[in-house]
């Protein structure tokens, strides 16, 4: 990492950021930015690799602003990438999940900046009002880290289930999603467990729940989303990718009715995120057939006319990622450089004669 940011320093210094922004190669590509929460309270802390500061957020698109950034609606932006008219400099917001957080932290800043955004809404938290079970346990195990509490006795375990420190709490909150599911709970009864837990670890579960923290945007919420800054796309029905055909499409056609009922008036829905960045070559011609053009990962690159339409990278920012990083990335340096991430390929998936980047 601090060779990676020695590398970026001297590229910076030398004016290779400059060169390399306004050349006929970044023109033809796309920067796709994907974030997944903008932090309410402490979710920053608890996630760094999943939630950004408001201030982290005004900042990077003060960034962009700065450096002269074009940032285009995604469904504008990709067909203006395939057909080769792109302006220069051509950046496009993703924000995954739909979260209450979005409409409350994201959103005023997108118009501070009148930044156009896709938003990949998963629809079954959105009309079943409680927060998403896997997020908040975690989140309520690690607000409970420092309370020394055994929670082995709420899952009937002979074997210790303490919270810290974090390799035991993980490896107990693995427990505990196995115990909902073995048991078949609901997403009603996968709450009252997550509060049970919350309890014993003397966590406030009903102040978390009243700020909206891992809960989706309400469909009303949904629903007054301004069109002109915000696109909601598809992101399955309840954050599923099963490596089954018919269950796989009833996620997406589920997801698609909802996204349907809550925007009339917007454009159906052609665009795809998957959720987790988990992505299979089973997925390509069942995506094909529920009418979806564009899918994003989560695998870092710029996206140039050769991109697989179902394979399209994307950087995930982070608290993690320095600006000094992000801004190599929206010149197109970064991506010259060798990368620890590469898209699994399933050639024999593919439609004869489509071909997927490497």
């Amino acid at each position: 990492m601090q060779l990676k940011q020695a590398i970026f320093r001297a590229a910076r210094s030398a004016g290779m950021f400059s060169i390399l922004r306004d050349s006929p190669w970044r023109r033809r590509r796309l920067l796709i930015v994907c974030y997944h929460g903008v932090s309410m309270d402490d979710e920053h802390e608890w996630s760094p690799s999943l939630y950004v500061t408001q201030d982290r957020l005004r900042a990077r698109l003060q960034a962009l602003r700065d450096g002269g950034y074009t940032i285009l609606p995604l469904a504008d932006a990709t067909e203006r990438l395939y057909a080769g008219t792109l302006p220069p400099r051509s950046v496009a917001l993703t924000f995954d999940d739909g979260a209450v957080d979005f409409e409350r932290r994201a959103l005023p800043v997108l118009r501070e900046f009148n930044a156009p955004a896709t938003l990949y809404l998963t629809t079954y938290y959105c009309l079943h009002r409680l927060p998403v079970f896997d997020t908040v346990l975690s989140y309520v195990l690690w607000k409970g880290r420092d309370s020394g509490a055994d929670l082995a006795s709420i899952v009937g375990s002979a074997q210790p289930m303490p919270v810290s420190p974090d390799s035991e709490r993980n490896a107990t909150r693995q427990r505990l999603r196995e115990h909902a599911a073995a048991l078949g709970l609901s997403a009603g009864e996968k709450d009252v467990l997550v509060a049970r837990v919350a309890g014993r670890l003397g966590v406030n579960y009903d102040a978390i729940k009243a700020r909206g923290t891992l809960q989706i945007m309400a469909p009303d919420t949904v629903r007054g989303l301004p069109g002109d800054l915000v696109d909601v796309q598809l992101h399955t029905h309840r954050h599923r990718t099963p490596i089954d055909h018919d269950q796989f499409v009833r996620e997406i056609r589920d997801n698609d009715a909802v996204i349907r009922e809550l925007r009339i008036g917007a454009p159906a829905p052609t665009h795809f995120c998957y959720p987790s960045g988990d992505y299979h070559g089973e997925f390509f011609d069942w995506l094909h057939e529920c009418q979806v053009q564009y899918a994003t990962t989560c695998v870092p690159d710029l996206v140039s006319r050769d991109a697989y339409p179902l394979l399209l990278p994307r950087l995930v920012d982070t608290m993690e990622q320095s600006a000094l990083t992000f801004e190599a990335w929206a010149s197109g340096f970064a991506a010259l450089l060798p990368k620890r991430r590469a898209f699994r390929l399933d050639p024999e998936r593919l439609t004869v004669g489509e071909a997927v980047r490497g």
